[in-house]
Protein backbone atom coordinates (compact mmCIF):
# COMPACT_ATOMS: atom_id res chain seq x y z
CA UNK A 1 0.00 0.00 0.00
CA UNK A 2 1.22 3.89 -0.98
CA UNK A 3 2.35 5.80 2.00
CA UNK A 4 0.02 8.14 0.96
CA UNK A 5 -2.86 6.37 2.73
CA UNK A 6 -5.42 7.53 5.54
CA UNK A 7 -6.47 5.29 8.66
CA UNK A 8 -9.76 5.73 10.43
CA UNK A 9 -10.46 3.87 13.89
CA UNK A 10 -14.16 2.90 13.62
CA UNK A 11 -16.06 2.37 16.87
CA UNK A 12 -17.62 -0.42 18.73
CA UNK A 13 -20.97 0.83 17.21
CA UNK A 14 -19.80 1.68 14.02
CA UNK A 15 -18.77 -2.22 13.33
CA UNK A 16 -21.98 -3.41 15.69
CA UNK A 17 -23.79 -1.09 13.14
CA UNK A 18 -21.83 -2.99 10.01
CA UNK A 19 -22.60 -6.50 11.05
CA UNK A 20 -26.03 -6.08 11.15
CA UNK A 21 -26.46 -4.13 8.54
CA UNK A 22 -24.31 -6.63 6.27
CA UNK A 23 -26.64 -9.74 7.40
CA UNK A 24 -29.41 -7.80 5.98
CA UNK A 25 -27.78 -7.76 2.61
CA UNK A 26 -26.78 -11.64 3.01
CA UNK A 27 -30.36 -12.45 3.36
CA UNK A 28 -31.65 -9.93 0.96
CA UNK A 29 -29.62 -11.19 -2.17
CA UNK A 30 -29.42 -15.37 -0.83
CA UNK A 31 -31.79 -15.80 -4.17
CA UNK A 32 -29.88 -13.84 -6.11
CA UNK A 33 -26.81 -14.65 -8.11
CA UNK A 34 -23.76 -11.88 -8.32
CA UNK A 35 -20.15 -11.25 -9.44
CA UNK A 36 -18.89 -12.17 -6.09
CA UNK A 37 -20.30 -14.74 -3.80
CA UNK A 38 -22.77 -13.13 -0.94
CA UNK A 39 -20.93 -14.07 2.57
CA UNK A 40 -20.97 -12.25 5.46
CA UNK A 41 -17.15 -10.88 5.20
CA UNK A 42 -17.47 -9.58 1.90
CA UNK A 43 -20.77 -7.38 3.31
CA UNK A 44 -18.97 -6.59 6.28
CA UNK A 45 -15.58 -5.33 4.81
CA UNK A 46 -17.59 -3.26 2.31
CA UNK A 47 -19.37 -1.31 4.96
CA UNK A 48 -16.40 -0.75 7.10
CA UNK A 49 -15.17 0.77 4.15
CA UNK A 50 -17.70 3.46 3.20
CA UNK A 51 -18.38 4.07 6.86
CA UNK A 52 -14.54 5.05 7.18
CA UNK A 53 -15.10 6.84 3.41
CA UNK A 54 -18.23 8.75 5.42
CA UNK A 55 -16.20 9.52 7.95
CA UNK A 56 -12.91 11.12 6.25
CA UNK A 57 -15.16 12.97 3.51
CA UNK A 58 -17.33 14.86 6.46
CA UNK A 59 -14.35 15.82 8.37
CA UNK A 60 -13.30 17.38 5.18
CA UNK A 61 -16.81 19.37 5.43
CA UNK A 62 -17.93 17.79 2.33
CA UNK A 63 -22.01 18.02 1.48
CA UNK A 64 -22.95 14.13 1.12
CA UNK A 65 -26.11 11.73 0.19
CA UNK A 66 -24.31 8.52 2.17
CA UNK A 67 -26.92 5.59 0.39
CA UNK A 68 -24.63 2.91 1.71
CA UNK A 69 -26.98 3.71 5.47
CA UNK A 70 -29.95 3.17 3.38
CA UNK A 71 -30.91 -0.48 2.28
CA UNK A 72 -33.20 0.03 -0.21
CA UNK A 73 -31.07 3.01 -2.24
CA UNK A 74 -28.20 -0.29 -2.93
CA UNK A 75 -28.89 -0.45 -6.27
CA UNK A 76 -27.30 3.26 -6.83
CA UNK A 77 -23.82 4.55 -5.16
CA UNK A 78 -22.20 4.42 -2.29
CA UNK A 79 -21.55 8.00 -1.62
CA UNK A 80 -22.65 11.01 -3.35
CA UNK A 81 -20.48 13.92 -2.61
CA UNK A 82 -21.62 17.50 -3.33
CA UNK A 83 -19.57 20.43 -3.93
CA UNK A 84 -19.70 23.91 -5.43
CA UNK A 85 -22.83 24.67 -3.38
CA UNK A 86 -24.59 21.59 -5.88
CA UNK A 87 -23.78 22.21 -8.87
CA UNK A 88 -21.22 19.48 -9.29
CA UNK A 89 -21.23 16.31 -7.90
CA UNK A 90 -19.09 12.86 -7.73
CA UNK A 91 -21.02 9.38 -7.08
CA UNK A 92 -18.51 7.46 -5.28
CA UNK A 93 -18.48 3.22 -5.32
CA UNK A 94 -16.06 1.89 -2.47
CA UNK A 95 -14.52 -1.07 -2.44
CA UNK A 96 -12.74 -3.08 0.32
CA UNK A 97 -10.46 -5.99 0.77
CA UNK A 98 -8.69 -7.19 4.00
CA UNK A 99 -5.29 -6.46 4.26
CA UNK A 100 -4.06 -9.36 3.50
CA UNK A 101 -5.86 -9.64 0.13
CA UNK A 102 -4.48 -6.15 -0.80
CA UNK A 103 -1.90 -6.86 -2.95
CA UNK A 104 -3.06 -10.38 -4.63
CA UNK A 105 -6.79 -9.43 -5.00
CA UNK A 106 -7.14 -6.09 -4.54
CA UNK A 107 -8.10 -3.15 -6.94
CA UNK A 108 -10.46 -5.31 -8.40
CA UNK A 109 -13.53 -4.86 -10.65
CA UNK A 110 -15.62 -7.99 -12.31
CA UNK A 111 -15.76 -7.42 -15.46
CA UNK A 112 -19.45 -8.31 -15.67
CA UNK A 113 -19.90 -5.49 -13.10
CA UNK A 114 -18.38 -2.91 -14.59
CA UNK A 115 -21.37 -1.92 -17.23
CA UNK A 116 -23.51 -1.46 -14.37
CA UNK A 117 -20.53 0.23 -12.55
CA UNK A 118 -20.03 2.67 -15.12
CA UNK A 119 -23.57 3.72 -14.85
CA UNK A 120 -23.87 4.68 -11.39
CA UNK A 121 -20.68 5.68 -10.34
CA UNK A 122 -17.48 8.23 -11.53
CA UNK A 123 -15.18 7.33 -8.98
CA UNK A 124 -13.96 4.30 -7.10
CA UNK A 125 -12.47 4.90 -3.48
CA UNK A 126 -10.33 2.01 -2.83
CA UNK A 127 -10.27 1.19 0.91
CA UNK A 128 -8.32 -2.01 3.09
CA UNK A 129 -9.69 -3.31 6.38
CA UNK A 130 -6.74 -3.58 8.93
CA UNK A 131 -7.09 -6.83 10.65
CA UNK A 132 -5.84 -10.17 10.34
CA UNK A 133 -9.43 -12.22 10.37
CA UNK A 134 -12.33 -9.71 9.65
CA UNK A 135 -14.22 -13.06 10.67
CA UNK A 136 -13.31 -12.79 14.12
CA UNK A 137 -15.59 -9.57 14.12
CA UNK A 138 -18.37 -11.41 13.85
CA UNK A 139 -17.79 -12.84 17.10
CA UNK A 140 -16.61 -10.06 18.75
CA UNK A 141 -16.95 -6.59 17.77
CA UNK A 142 -14.22 -4.38 18.50
CA UNK A 143 -12.72 -1.07 17.22
CA UNK A 144 -11.00 -1.41 13.71
CA UNK A 145 -8.74 0.38 11.53
CA UNK A 146 -9.97 1.21 7.94
CA UNK A 147 -7.07 2.29 5.62
CA UNK A 148 -8.25 5.06 2.39
CA UNK A 149 -5.53 3.66 -0.22
CA UNK A 150 -6.12 6.04 -3.20
CA UNK A 151 -9.51 6.69 -5.78
CA UNK A 152 -9.78 5.99 -9.68
CA UNK A 153 -11.96 7.70 -12.13
CA UNK A 154 -14.63 4.59 -13.42
CA UNK A 155 -12.74 5.10 -16.94
CA UNK A 156 -9.51 4.14 -15.88
CA UNK A 157 -10.97 0.47 -15.30
CA UNK A 158 -10.93 -0.48 -18.78
CA UNK A 159 -7.11 0.59 -19.37
CA UNK A 160 -6.27 -2.24 -16.33
CA UNK A 161 -5.11 -5.53 -17.08
CA UNK A 162 -8.42 -8.59 -17.80
CA UNK A 163 -7.17 -11.44 -15.45
CA UNK A 164 -8.86 -14.57 -13.57
CA UNK A 165 -8.55 -13.35 -9.75
CA UNK A 166 -8.92 -16.25 -7.01
CA UNK A 167 -6.93 -18.07 -4.42
CA UNK A 168 -7.17 -21.47 -3.34
CA UNK A 169 -10.65 -22.86 -3.31
CA UNK A 170 -12.15 -19.13 -4.36
CA UNK A 171 -14.15 -18.99 -7.32
CA UNK A 172 -12.34 -17.85 -10.13
CA UNK A 173 -13.48 -14.28 -11.22
CA UNK A 174 -13.07 -12.60 -14.26
CA UNK A 175 -11.57 -8.54 -13.04
CA UNK A 176 -9.94 -5.76 -14.15
CA UNK A 177 -7.17 -5.42 -11.97
CA UNK A 178 -5.37 -2.21 -11.81
CA UNK A 179 -2.12 -1.62 -11.05
CA UNK A 180 -1.26 -0.07 -7.34
CA UNK A 181 0.82 2.65 -8.85
CA UNK A 182 -2.07 3.43 -11.23
CA UNK A 183 -4.38 4.70 -8.53
CA UNK A 184 -4.57 8.01 -7.60
CA UNK A 185 -3.75 9.78 -3.79
CA UNK A 186 -6.43 9.94 -1.81
CA UNK A 187 -4.72 13.19 -0.51
CA UNK A 188 -5.95 14.85 -3.94
CA UNK A 189 -9.62 14.98 -2.27
CA UNK A 190 -9.79 18.72 -0.92
CA UNK A 191 -12.04 21.47 0.87
CA UNK A 192 -12.45 22.81 -2.59
CA UNK A 193 -13.66 19.83 -4.63
CA UNK A 194 -11.85 16.95 -5.96
CA UNK A 195 -9.05 17.55 -8.06
CA UNK A 196 -8.83 15.41 -10.84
Amino acid sequence: MSEENIQFSLSVDDVKWAIAVSQTSVEKWSEHKGHYNNRINSHLKGKLGEIAVEKYLLGKKFKLDSHFRFSEREHLCDIVIKVRKYTKVYRLEIKTWSAGYWQELGRCIAVDQYPSLKKKADLIIWCVVNSANVDELLKKPESILVSLVGWSKIDDITNASIKETGTGEMRKVKNYQLAEKDIHSILMFTDEGLIA
